[in-house]
């Protein structure tokens, strides 16, 4: 009897197949740790102007990092290296722990300068009875005066008011009461008396996530802790 071989049998495996789809693979999966990895630094740093940008430069730089280790190294080392620096990534836009409720302050030397904010009570609250506008400011002024050469006054809404506050140097918060409203006023504040630019300024702090300088709105029992009450100019 006379055996027939079937051709496929004889025919020669092809290494260099094997291979190109073993890079394929790794470089699909690459792909998607990009995809992923990104997309959860977007979820993580939100959509404002700066997370954007943020997200274009991970982008960049991630890509740019498989692609020279695709370039060096083999296609499972560059997927390696990939997961790697897009969990760096991630890492790098997770919040800080014990993070300051600030980022930046301004300081304020002339009685016309203003620094104005929008302030509501918080969504499903209702307005309080005895609402106080609560803001983080520095005072400084020399160590021989007991209280700087300025106070504080301002705008809200329509209502021109003064405030007495005893002012303490370092961080403080102060507690400015404002007549009762709708639970949503427009804030002008400035300074009075003679402030200067070299000994007796107030410095405001504010928060760029926040939109702004550090001003809210609660109730008069709401308010933080060890916050300096001020009282209403006569």
């Amino acid at each position: 009897m006379v055996a027939l071989e079937s051709p496929s049998a004889t025919r020669p495996s092809n290494p260099e197949s094997g291979r190109g789809g073993a890079a394929l693979q790794w470089n699909l999966a690459a792909g998607g740790v990009l995809l992923v990895g990104l997309g959860l630094r977007l979820a993580l740093g939100g959509g404002g102007v700066g997370d954007r940008s943020a997200l274009v430069m991970a982008t960049l730089l991630a890509v740019g990092v498989w692609l020279a280790a695709r370039l060096l190294t083999t296609p499972r080392t560059a997927f390696l290296i990939a997961l790697g620096m897009v969990a760096l990534l991630d890492l790098g836009a997770l919040p800080a722990r014990n993070a300051l409720e600030y980022d930046y302050r301004e300081a304020f030397f002339r009685t016309d300068q203003e620094f104005s904010a929008q302030v509501s009570v918080m969504p499903g609250q209702v307005a309080p009875a005895q609402p106080v506008l609560v803001l983080l400011v520095e005072p400084v002024f020399p160590a021989g005066a007991a209280q700087p050469s300025f106070g504080l006054a301002g705008d809200v809404d329509s209502t021109a008011m003064a405030w007495d506050c005893a002012f303490q140097r370092g961080l403080q918060h102060l507690a400015l009461p404002v007549p009762p409203g709708s639970g949503s006023f427009a804030v002008r504040l400035h300074l009075t008396g003679s402030p200067t630019r070299e000994t007796d300024y107030l410095l405001v702090y504010a928060s760029a996530p926040r939109g702004g300088f550090l001003v809210s709105l609660v109730g008069a029992v709401d308010r933080p802790p060890d916050t300096t009450v001020c009282s209403v100019h006569q």
